[in-house]
């Protein structure tokens, strides 16, 4: 948003608005998280986890495509019109998936629901970025996650609650896919009784002179290699590759050990994330984004490292509360840190650059993660997800060593 003002310290953060904008994004993450469970229906077309794998893998192509073109055009148009393209795109597709048996078809849904997932998410980022105070940004976004931290929590649950019992009837899956639509409409139509405040609003074009030469700007292009984030798009790949466990081959780890439910998971990684949100949500202007979100990767690798041999409900309690931890910490600095190294007129490109590579990380996670849970099994890839976490952690310490163990990181411009 080429001319809008964000704001200063003076400002107020909790708004009216804040909390609007809030309470949507629990309605869009619900019907989101109730997509943890979409493993149901590949299973019950016949397919394994493989499959599965490589169905949400190419799904996730398409956002890569569109993701900078997402950042430009609510820097160009503002929030309102993004938020209700893409939730209205996700009730379309996610509403349609279960009319249909065609993996093909069922690809093209499924990509269409991740591009306008990321439309979605990405104008929250700036939404929360932009009504801040500038040192409280990091706070902010994380606060606002706490919605979809809620909706984690009331998805997952809903989705067992569905499938509890299910026989070979498609009953359960038309349900599951209608209620994750009317999540994604609800969510559209609270964003549209929003009184959105100016800066989140379309920029007003500069008065005209033609006495005035014309000076066009560098490119967009220009822009982001001058002011690229680096090392911080690592730290989004390998957190995506977390989350791509969490969203797709943890259900289908609980059924292969003989267990069913995973709730048990999520309604201890929620409440923790949120918890600790709350509490600590003043630790990353405090103590430095980046020592936040390394201690945060930290938590995120060893929870991993926990999930290895389990064999009942009960064991996901502490990898639940680990990985709770460690998104609570990582996800608002990540976020915050890349978007920062752009100007703040390309707030938007910036906040896409990490959520693009985060959406690499989901991709590469859904592929190679569930080959080799074909092929070597569950526990194999553990190691390998924890490994990569970790080796990121290292890397990411070493291209930020005078933020992580000299004197607390600037904060945002």
């Amino acid at each position: 948003m080429t001319n809008t003002v964000e704001g200063t310290d003076g400002d107020r953060l909790y708004t009216r608005q804040f909390f609007q904008v809030f309470g949507a994004v629990t309605l869009f993450m619900t019907g989101f998280a109730l997509q943890f469970h979409f493993g149901e229906y590949i299973e019950y077309l016949g397919h394994g986890v493989d499959t599965l794998g490589w169905v949400l893998g190419i799904s996730m192509v398409g956002t890569l495509l569109i993701r900078l073109h997402i950042g430009r055009s609510i820097d160009r148009f503002g929030c309102r019109p993004m938020w209700l393209v893409g939730t209205l795109v996700v009730t379309v597709a996610v509403g349609s998936i279960q009319f249909t048996d065609r993996l093909w078809l069922i690809i093209v849904l499924r990509m269409l629901f991740y591009m306008a997932f990321a439309c979605v998410m990405t104008t929250v980022a700036v939404f929360a970025a932009l009504i801040a105070p500038s040192r409280r940004k990091a706070e902010s976004l994380g606060t606002i996650g706490l919605g979809g931290f809620l909706g984690m929590i009331i998805g997952p649950t809903l989705g067992d609650w569905i499938f509890s019992g299910a026989g070979e009837s498609i009953l359960p899956y038309r349900i599951f896919f209608s209620a994750s639509a009317a999540c994604s409409l609800l969510a559209g139509i609270v964003m549209t009784l929003i009184d959105l405040p100016a800066a989140c609003s379309p920029p007003e074009a500069p008065p005209s002179d033609a006495s005035a030469p014309s000076q066009p700007g560098p490119s967009r292009t220009r822009v982001i290699l001058t002011h690229w984030p680096g090392a911080i798009l690592l730290v989004g790949i390998a957190f995506c590759m977390v989350l791509s466990w969490q969203l797709t081959f943890l259900e289908r780890l609980a059924e292969a050990r003989g267990f069913m439910n995973i709730k048990m998971f999520f309604l201890t990684y929620g409440p923790t994330a949120i918890l600790l949100r709350i509490v600590c949500r003043r630790v990353p202007e405090r103590l430095g984004r980046s020592r936040t979100l390394v201690g945060g990767l930290l938590l995120q690798g060893i929870g991993v490292l926990c999930l290895v041999g389990i064999r009942t409900e009960w064991q996901l309690i502490l990898p639940a509360l680990l990985m709770g931890a460690g998104h609570c910490f990582v996800f608002p600095s990540m976020v915050d840190l890349s978007a920062e190294r752009l100007p703040p007129e390309y707030r938007g490109t910036g906040t896409s650059l990490i959520l693009g590579a985060g959406d690499l990380g989901l991709l590469t996670g859904l592929i190679v993660l569930g080959e080799m849970i074909d092929r070597f099994g569950f526990d194999t890839a553990l190691f390998l997800l924890a490994a990569t976490v970790l080796a990121t952690t290292v890397l990411f310490i070493f291209s930020r060593r005078d933020q992580v163990f000299g004197h607390r990181s600037h904060q945002p411009r």
